[in-house]
């Protein structure tokens, strides 16, 4: 069986905060975390594994909570 990698992407919106997972390209198996407000610096994290990148996307967007 051959192991793809993930075909879709995340992407979370609310209140001028953007929170996208994605496969980067040039490396396939690195997954991008990709965090950009409005009026703030965009934050790119890389992770190697694909649960490693949805728990930080998770953790990162229960922060916009408190």
């Amino acid at each position: 069986m051959a192991v793809r990698p993930v075909a879709f992407g995340i992407r979370l919106r609310d209140k001028g905060r953007t929170l996208s997972v994605r496969h980067q390209s040039r490396d396939p198996q690195t997954y991008l975390v990709v965090d950009a407000r409005e009026g703030h610096e965009t934050r790119r994290r890389a992770h190697s594994s694909l649960f490693a990148a949805l728990t930080d996307a998770a953790a990162s967007w229960r922060k916009r909570l408190h």
